[in-house]
């Protein structure tokens, strides 16, 4: 038989196997890369992790020691005891924490925290005064909560779903953000924690019970004038009132009113609101029947650097579209689903006009 007749594989050795030549003579070893490296490379890990990381080397170790990486930590109900403790033993100065319980449901038998809340409370005792920056979510626990008066250089509080007294929330003096979702807060606490907390930048207000808006918007008005976002989406709406006390806060940014529809007559508080926040980027409101073209265009001339636009469900017309679209040089995005009187060919026809601006109709 011809050479050129013999297959393939007896012509050519075929191996997938590297020659002794081409197997590298130095391995890659995670332990040798430098400390740091390591260190940022943990960060991204959960403590459950580090741990395990820990384990393998000298290096490792030594890496999930470092006190950066327990600078923002998160104490969680499905941690073990041991997990609990060891994490706590390497925590020194921390300036964020995050305690999270199961998820509150009324409807299911209330958990046993016993345990976590003494890991909870021992956190709180030991570092609370290195926080700037608290988020709970779940907590029923009186006592827990009482230790907020630890916490007195906290700038951000967050609570989610959350009942107690917060007796201390009023002694913390340096507070920037302030947000509660779902949670039981009595009304007379966050007054006061409004008033003695004057740089406030921020105030977020979602489904919480017992709170009365209108009161809360004429403190803001009259103490934090300097806050830059307010929203409320509470189930006792804004009134005329508490917009005409937002209306002094002269840097606010954004504003949103959700959780409408709101029924009352707006009177002249957009008025008042546009000579008042000239800087308004986003603007919400939903449902407020009572306004109209009329008492939007002060708005719409005044509030130039205006960006957002949603006014879903209120009782304007295609007057107040055309007019935002030539008085707003930034605006981007602009919401009317449910304004009854817009119909859609006549957005549709908008937009093709202002191509650079998103009108939403739906």
């Amino acid at each position: 038989m011809d050479s050129d007749d013999e297959p393939l594989s007896k012509k050519f050795k075929l191996s997938t196997r590297p020659s002794v030549e081409e197997i590298p003579t130095h391995s890659f070893n995670i332990a040798n890369l430098p400390h740091l490296t390591l260190v940022n490379v943990l960060k991204y890990l959960d403590f459950k992790t580090v741990c395990m990381c820990a384990t393998l080397c000298r290096s490792l170790y030594e890496a999930s020691t470092d006190t950066s990486l327990y600078k923002n930590i998160t104490l969680k109900h499905t941690m073990s005891k041991g997990q609990l403790k060891a994490y706590l033993l390497r925590v020194s100065r921390p300036r964020s924490l995050s305690i999270e319980y199961k998820w509150y449901d009324k409807r299911q038998q209330s958990e046993d925290y016993t345990e976590f809340n003494e890991y909870i409370i021992l956190a709180l005792k030991s570092f609370g005064q290195y926080l700037t920056s608290l988020n709970v979510e779940s907590c029923r626990t009186e006592e827990v909560l009482s230790y907020l008066s630890e916490c007195s250089n906290l700038q951000r509080v967050k609570f989610m779903r959350c009942k107690a007294s917060f007796e201390p929330l009023p002694r913390i003096t340096g507070l920037t953000h302030i947000y509660f979702l779902c949670s039981d807060i009595p009304n007379a606490v966050l007054l006061d924690t409004l008033k003695v907390n004057r740089n406030l930048k921020s105030i977020s207000l979602c489904d919480n019970i017992n709170l009365y808006v209108n009161g809360i918007a004429e403190v803001i008005g009259e103490y934090n004038q300097n806050v830059e976002k307010v929203k409320f989406c509470e189930n006792r709406h804004m009134r005329a009132k508490g917009l005409k006390g937002l209306a002094r806060c002269n840097k606010l940014r954004i504003l949103e009113l959700t959780g409408g529809p709101y029924h009352c007559d707006p009177e002249d508080s957009l008025q008042q609101m546009a000579a008042g926040c000239p800087l308004l980027e986003r603007l919400v409101i939903y449902g407020w029947k009572g306004i109209n073209d009329d008492n939007l265009m002060p708005v719409l001339q005044c509030c130039t650097q205006l960006k957002n636009l949603d006014l879903r469900g209120i009782d304007i017309t295609i007057k107040s579209c055309r007019e935002a679209a030539l008085s707003l040089p930034l605006l981007k995005t602009m919401d009317v689903y449910k304004c009854s009187r817009i119909k859609k060919g006549q957005i549709l026809k908008l937009q093709q006009e202002f191509q650079e601006i998103d009108f939403a109709i739906y």
